[in-house]
Formats: structure tokens, C-alpha cells, sequence
């Protein structure tokens, strides 16, 4: 699940969501190819950041998600980073919904006579959709705090935004 981070930069939400913009906007560059590069969108009142990876989509990456308003002469990010709740629950449903489909082929199968096709298309079909959800879902999550470090040494290096940490 996501934590609660709070950030600080001392460019004001306008500069900083320009020099973001003119980040996002810029062509990859094959090294970024090759290992992904931070990517999101936003404007000076909202932020989203994840780590892309070229020709891959992972909509359970961990991101960085937020708000930005003026503080301190400068710019205070309050969001939340790890993996968001959509993604959880996209995760739940899908298994829930396969499910299904598994038990109703392993009851109809244990009932009665019913050809082998059968039984592969409403067990073997699904089983086989729920490993490979799993293993992407659990890739992304080993992925997930390398991709949260990535996003904050992005943040810290273009707009010179540091982790505010409680005094108690």
C-alpha cells in the first residue's frame, strides 16, 4: 500500500510544473530505453509520477501521487507513494472474477461426463490468466522500491525536492 510522503522544493508550483512539463516532454534517449525513465503528468496543482518502461505497461507500478501548493516560498508536495489502491482492487477482482469460472469448471467436471475441452477452457484458461497476473503483479512489487527511490532521486536532481520530516 502507499505511504504518505511529504516533499518540499523551493521553485513555486508554476516554475516547477513547467520544468516537469519540459521533462515529460522530451524524447527518450536509449539508455531510458533500456531501463525505464520517470514519467507522469500533472499541473501546479497536482502531480503523478511513476517509472515507465519502454513498450511495457505496468498500471500496478508504484507511483508517487499527490498534491502541490505554495509554501515557504516555495512548493510543498503532500502525496502518497507505493502502489495505489486501484491496482489492489484491480488485483482482487481479477482473481475473484477467474475464480468463478474455476470453480463452476471443477464442479460441472466432477458431476458429469464433460469432454476435456471443456474442462481446459473453464479451469485450465483461467488458472493459467491467474499465474501470469500473479507473477506480473509480484514483479511489479519487486520492482516497487527501486521505482519509488527512482522517483524521488528524479524529484531531488530536476526540482530540487526533499523528503519534510516530522520533528516528533
Amino acid at each position: 500500500m502507499a505511504r504518505k510522503i511529504k516533499l518540499h522544493s523551493p521553485y513555486k508550483p508554476v516554475p516547477l510544473a513547467r520544468i516537469l512539463e519540459e521533462e515529460m516532454d522530451r524524447d527518450w534517449t536509449q539508455k531510458e530505453k533500456n531501463k525505464g525513465r520517470v514519467f507522469g503528468r500533472g499541473t501546479e496543482h497536482k502531480i503523478f509520477l511513476k517509472v515507465e518502461h519502454w513498450g511495457q505497461r505496468d498500471d500496478s507500478a508504484h507511483s508517487l501521487e499527490g498534491e502541490m501548493h505554495e509554501e515557504r516560498g516555495g512548493t510543498t508536495i503532500d502525496a502518497k507513494i507505493g502502489r495505489g489502491k486501484k491496482a489492489t482492487f484491480f488485483i482482487l477482482f481479477w482473481f475473484g472474477f477467474l475464480s468463478l469460472f474455476v470453480l463452476i469448471g471443477v464442479a460441472v467436471t466432477a458431476t458429469g461426463d464433460v469432454p476435456f475441452m471443456w474442462t481446459a477452457m473453464f479451469t485450465g484458461i483461467p488458472l493459467f490468466m491467474m499465474a501470469i497476473g500473479g507473477w506480473l503483479f509480484g514483479r511489479s512489487g519487486k520492482r516497487g522500491p527501486e521505482d519509488e527511490r527512482r522517483i524521488l532521486d528524479f524529484l531531488e536532481e530536476k526540482v530540487k525536492a526533499r523528503e519534510v520530516r516530522p520533528l516528533g
